[in-house]
């Protein structure tokens, strides 16, 4: 394993430590209506929720559940697929723009642009479509997954878990900190490089790249023209994500969405901290596009935060604590999660799975299903791994069981 990290990430409630973020349980929440600025009840904020979600994904007259019934088959609609490729969400919600009123409108504008990181125009209707056929075509079945459905101990255990288990298999060697500058695969070795001087050589690669970073690596031989032109053109997420800390409990279970908001289009109390102050994760756009913000301008944050919240409550409520990562301008990240534009999945999506010689494709990003969540990345890194597996195995019992690439045939 190769990793261009050093393995450790700052937690909100732990400081710095190996693994990822931990996320705590969410409970329903009270919305801030994004236009009234004053609190409606739960059912009614939901309603409207399900309501403009259902109708904007309603691009066949039956919720998809005939035309896209499994969300890990791609091809049970191509011309419509193909059709729906072509459109962005500004698009769809051009021909529904008249069902919706004003508020509708702004909810629907605002969980869009939570979803796609960017202006309407950039984000592909395919990729929204996806999310709901993910949440089993039903208005709230994503966020019933994707929010409710949570580990207790967090991603960074699960992340140390998996890493831990792999170091006591005996089988994994590993160097962090080693960003890869070079692949080249000669047909029987494939030799990593990294900017530190570092290389490692092997039968096969699997490469987790993401999207956005794969053009920053050069291949030998070089990439086919459509991996390459995918990554470049990239996926369109660039979104700021914020952590932030409100003095007091009373923002746990709340939830707010505005559009065009002020550099921020949501926000979700996502737990109580130690000192029981409540921790939100906030979302807004592309800081480059319109209604966007850059993160490194605290005033400006502070400011759109502040902005989701009631009216009536702003004075009265101190920011206790703000946290971000500048992903946009990561070099190993370049954008947050993933979301395609108009036309991309069509185009490059299978370009970008398939191997390349002895390398191999694996990344979140580009994978069926949960595209951009971690699901997604482990569903890929698993195919990738079954097939490494089976190519190894192949290869044992073509050289009559002798040790191949460090590999024991009694260890498979």
């Amino acid at each position: 394993m190769v990793d261009s990290r050093d393995g450790f990430t700052w937690t909100p409630t732990g400081g710095l430590r190996r693994g990822l973020p931990t996320i705590g349980v969410v409970e329903p929440p009270v919305y801030t209506s994004p236009l009234s600025d004053s609190n409606l009840a739960y059912d009614v904020i939901a309603d409207m929720f399900g309501r403009v979600w259902r109708m904007f994904c309603d691009v066949d007259g039956d919720d998809l559940r005939q035309h896209w019934k499994f969300p890990f088959g791609t091809k049970q609609s191509p011309e419509l697929s193909e059709e729906w490729d072509k459109m962005s969400c500004q698009d769809r919600l051009n021909q529904i723009q008249d069902r919706l009123s004003l508020e509708e409108r702004s909810m629907l504008e605002a969980l869009l642009k939570q979803m796609g990181g960017t202006s309407l125009d950039k984000m592909g209707l395919h990729n929204a479509l996806r999310w709901w056929v993910l949440g089993s075509h039903n208005p709230t079945g994503l966020n019933d997954i994707a929010l409710h459905t949570r580990l207790r101990s967090g991603n960074g255990t699960l992340h140390r878990r998996i890493f831990e288990h792999a170091v006591s298999s005996g089988n994994l060697s590993y160097s962090f900190n080693s960003a890869v500058s070079k692949v080249v695969d000669t047909g029987e070795y494939v030799t990593v490089f990294s900017k530190n001087g570092q290389s490692w050589k092997t039968k096969s690669v699997i490469a987790t790249v993401p999207l956005n970073v794969l053009a920053d690596i050069e291949f030998s031989p070089a990439l086919p023209t459509a991996k390459v032109e995918a990554s470049r053109q990239g996926q369109v997420n660039l979104c700021n994500k914020l952590h932030v800390d409100l003095d007091g409990p009373d923002y746990k279970s709340w939830t707010s969405f505005a559009s065009p908001g002020r550099g921020f289009v949501c926000a979700l109390g996502d737990h109580l901290t130690p000192a029981n102050n409540s921790h939100l994760v906030a979302f807004g756009p592309d800081p480059s596009s319109p209604g966007g913000i850059p993160l490194s301008d605290i005033d400006q944050v502070k400011k759109g935060i502040l902005h989701l919240l009631p009216e009536g409550k702003r004075a009265e409520v101190g920011i206790h604590r703000l946290v971000a990562h500048d992903w946009v301008n990561d070099e190993f990240a370049k954008g947050t999660w993933c979301y395609m534009a108009p036309e991309f999945t069509q185009k490059y999506v299978a370009a970008l799975q398939k191997p390349h010689g002895n390398i191999l494709f694996a990344s979140g990003d580009y994978s069926e299903g949960w595209r951009g969540w971690i699901d997604g990345a482990v569903q890929a890194g698993m195919e990738a791994a079954h097939t490494v597996i089976q190519l190894q195995r192949k290869n044992l019992k073509e050289n009559g069981g002798k040790n191949v690439n460090g590999i024991n045939s009694t260890k498979i």
